[in-house]
């Protein structure tokens, strides 16, 4: 009978587990849908300032042009937040992973590119500093990279407390760049596509440049690095293609599109039309389609009138907005691959209960009708 004991505690305690992994799996989803909102509506808010980033840029842009043509400097000068430094030796790599388990690979998966990433840095003799976003990447980066890592934090679930912190980590980058600390920076995150499909990227967000900003939502390829598993999964740079090929920067960190040369329409991919909200889709629509020759940047007022100002009042906004968005990428695919994670170890649970209650009623029988076999043959005996 103690067999049958075991057999029945082990029974009740992988229907306790399946109860535990069944209600996360509701909670993930409900947080996944609101997640995937937030997301929407936090790329609409991108999209809509990096629209306002180009026509800044197309009207500084302007100016410049005029000025070069009568053999006058140029009156305005590029923020250096967009513009970027003259050296790039030290890189700052922000690692977004999450703060609980219980996801699957999500966690890992992130760790292995930015290890990836920061050799691949490091080969190129950058000096890398590491910020970590969640405690599972501080834990899995500390053994190897320890000495670098000069900041961690602690990962949200509440989309307000992602926003704060997501501020917290701007300040943090703008200070190190501002003071010379850092020349660049990249996002190293998990990038939700659906809920059983997260996609490692690595998103460069300092200097800020509206056409890695916005390639997101445009259709084009990130001009950043890429990890090729065909190629034994080495990193490798990525060129940016569609809009941002046909768009001519003149040196300007905040991109913009050349005098006179209109740009085209990018092919938009269906996987990438799959999860754009029409909300950013219409706003991204009239600025792709448009051409600079359209309007005439002196009908607009600005107020201050020195276009550069707005553009300094606005890159830390941007900067902010940039990381709160790879903030809830992160978070709806760590909610997708959690709520992946625990269907998977419902449906395990359901196979142990099936394969125990099995062995339970085979043992049960053979126990019953080993008494009764004993029983017959006690009757025969008298």
């Amino acid at each position: 009978m103690a067999n049958l004991r075991e057999l029945r505690t082990r029974i009740a305690s992988v229907k306790s587990t399946r109860k535990i992994t069944s209600a996360m799996k509701m909670m993930s989803a409900a947080r996944l849908r609101q997640a995937q909102e937030a997301t929407g509506e936090a790329g609409y808010y991108t999209a809509s300032l990096m629209r306002i980033m180009k026509r800044l840029s197309r009207i500084i842009l302007y100016w410049n042009e005029i000025d070069e043509a009568k053999g006058l400097k140029p009156r305005y000068e590029i923020p250096e937040l967009a513009k970027g430094h003259e050296s790039d030796q030290n890189h700052l790599v922000i690692v977004y992973t999450s703060s609980r388990g219980l996801c699957g690979g999500f966690n890992i998966n992130v760790a292995k590119k930015a290890t990836q990433f920061i050799k691949f840095l490091q080969e190129k003799g950058r000096k890398v500093q590491i910020i970590c976003v969640g405690s599972k990447g501080a834990e899995m980066l500390r053994g190897q990279f320890g000495d670098q890592i000069v900041a961690t934090f602690s990962s949200k679930v509440d989309t307000n407390e992602q926003h704060e912190e997501a501020n917290k980590v701007a300040n943090e980058i703008v200070t190190r760049f501002m003071n010379k600390e850092i020349d660049s920076a990249s996002i190293v995150y998990n990038h939700f596509n659906s809920a059983i499909s997260q996609e490692v990227r690595i998103r460069p967000i300092v200097p800020i440049k509206t056409s890695d900003a916005v390639s997101e939502y445009t259709g084009e390829k990130v001009y950043g690095f890429d990890v090729d598993a065909s190629e034994g999964g080495e990193l490798r740079i990525s060129r940016p293609s569609s809009v941002d090929s046909r768009t001519k920067t003149m040196g300007m960190g905040v991109g913009g599109v050349a005098h006179g040369e209109k740009a085209k329409a990018a092919p938009m991919s269906l996987n990438t039309q799959q999860y754009r909200p029409k909300k950013v889709r219409d706003a991204l629509s009239s600025e792709i389609n448009s051409n600079i020759t359209d309007f005439d940047p002196v009908e607009y007022d600005l107020e201050p009138n020195n276009p550069v100002d707005i553009l300094n009042a606005l890159l830390p906004n941007v900067l902010t907005t940039l990381v709160f968005l790879s903030s809830l990428q992160s978070s709806a695919a760590e909610h997708g691959a959690r709520m992946t994670a625990m269907d998977n170890a419902t449906n395990n649970a359901g196979d142990i209960i099936d394969n125990l209650t099995l062995s339970y009623n085979r043992k049960r029988q053979a126990l019953i009708t080993n008494e009764l076999t004993e029983i017959i043959s006690g009757a025969e005996a008298l």
